[in-house]
């Protein structure tokens, strides 16, 4: 386990030093102690060779207000970054913890120089940094995320071939078929710095045989390898047909599926990174290794108004507006471990030059995947004129507001959006931002059932997710 250390570049002011080590397993609850203009005191509690451990007290606890995040280390939930705003050189004025599934309330003040906390593919497990009567500066530890491995599916024979899980996703899948079934099958990844990994091909080259189209993910445009479909042949142990699916597309099927036993390789909120098996002759039997899909925080643009954050929920059911020549208000029904959580951001005023429309979704079966807004920018602060929502099933609401020249996006392709945060007072809305999660497939939408083969990971098994 490594604890290597990523500053946000704070100078560091007279206080107290501290550090509470990097030799933990995961971050299990943090209190925080807010005072007006800055955080007064941390407490961070971990969990050490399995068992909980209290930390100690950074700073000064007496006023202000506390909260507490806990972190469901059990549900293979872990702390991916920490971000907020500061004084340089003086204390921090606000905090907030993101994990992989959810992200906290911002505790505090929001004044001063923004910072973040935040390697790729890394958690946090340990803190250092200094106080006295406020929380001066903050640094974190960070250890690398072991993936998940899911046991080979299929037949039986072959030899074992292993890719490993060193890899930050898969790029290309190519196959070639032959009277048996899957020849062979050739992977293409990009490692944990970015570069093209070594192309593997596992089964045989030799023999008659028909090459396939490639099935090629972007992953730089955030597109991620979810599940894998599949037949196989119990008599000749041999995989009959191959079909891939990404947050953003489906793969034809590669094969004859007509005389096969069907299997999937699937983890709800877990991406695809590498694969292991059996081949020889032929392509065998098929495993995988997964990793958490990430949360990203599409930030908004404006300014005005005080800084609100919903943080991340399942889904979005339900958006109402309030506008006249402005939005005055905005109210999200979100699904939170399936009930309704209501947030409002402005005041609900009923006077006879304000509407309000409302656009229903019907979650689970539909997601939020864009919003689209316009807004004026009078005497350097910018208020939002007008939005417009789309979602999964290609349903667009009904324009909310007047529209302006100028106007935002918030979109990321083949993801939902699951939360919200921006700027507003009990006037106006300034400025809106998102959270997007990769989208999983849709209930209602047929998946081959899990059979035979060697087990596999059940797909409840695999820890919550955002969306």
């Amino acid at each position: 386990m490594s604890g290597d250390s990523n500053a946000f570049g704070m100078t560091q002011r007279e206080g107290t030093k501290w550090d509470d080590g990097c030799d933990h397993d995961d971050v299990t609850k943090i209190y925080v102690v807010g005072g007006k203009y800055y955080i007064q005191f941390i407490k961070i509690d971990y969990v050490k060779s399995g068992q909980p451990k209290n930390g100690s007290f950074h700073g000064d606890s007496n006023g202000g207000y506390m909260l507490m995040f806990e972190i469901n280390n059990l549900k293979n939930e872990y702390l991916e970054s920490v971000e907020g705003y500061c004084n340089p050189g003086r204390c921090i004025n606000a905090i907030q913890f993101k994990t992989n599934f959810r992200v906290s309330d911002m505790m505090g003040y929001t004044t001063g120089d923004k910072f973040k906390l935040a390697s790729h593919r890394k958690k946090i497990i340990g803190f250092q940094g200094s106080a006295d009567n406020a929380l001066k500066d903050l640094d974190a530890y960070f250890t690398s995320i072991t993936p998940t491995r899911m046991e080979a599916q299929g037949g039986k024979g072959g030899k074992e071939w292993d890719d490993g899980a060193d890899n930050d996703s898969v790029t290309k899948i190519q196959v070639r078929i032959n009277t048996k079934g899957i020849q062979y099958i050739k992977l293409n990844y990009v490692d944990k710095d970015g570069h093209p990994g070594k192309e593997q091909i596992h089964g045989s080259e030799t023999g008659p045989g028909n090459k396939l189209e490639p099935f090629e993910i972007n992953h730089i445009d955030k597109e991620y390898l979810l599940s894998i479909d599949g037949y196989y042949d119990e008599v000749s142990g041999v995989i009959k047909a191959l079909q891939f699916k990404t947050n953003i597309k489906t793969s034809e099927v590669m094969g004859d599926v007509e005389k096969g036993t069907k299997f999937t390789l699937e983890c709800t909120g877990h991406e695809i990174i590498g694969f292991h098996g059996f081949a020889q002759d032929n392509l065998n039997s098929l495993g995988a290794y997964i990793t958490n899909l990430p949360l990203t925080k599409l930030e908004y643009k404006g300014c005005g108004g005080n800084i609100w954050d919903d943080g991340t929920f399942q889904g979005v059911k339900k958006v109402c507006v309030y506008f006249n020549d402005l939005i005055r208000c905005i109210e999200f029904e979100y699904i939170n471990g399936g009930k309704e959580e209501t947030r409002v951001h402005g005041m609900k005023i009923f006077m006879d030059d304000v509407s309000k429309k409302e656009f229903v979704l019907d979650y689970p079966n539909e997601y939020l995947t864009a919003v689209e807004g316009t807004y004026i920018n009078p005497y350097g602060y910018t208020k939002i004129t007008s939005l417009t929502f789309k979602t999964s099933r290609n349903r667009t609401s009904l324009r909310m507001g007047n529209a302006s020249n100028s106007s935002f996006l918030l979109e990321s392709k083949g993801c939902a959006l699951v939360g919200f945060h921006g700027l507003s007072t009990t006037d106006h809305l300034y400025a809106l931002g998102a959270y997007s999660f990769p989208m999983t497939p849709l209930p209602g939408v047929k998946k081959l059932d899990t059979q035979a083969g060697d087990g596999g990971v059940p797909q409840d098994d695999c820890g919550s997710h955002g969306v």
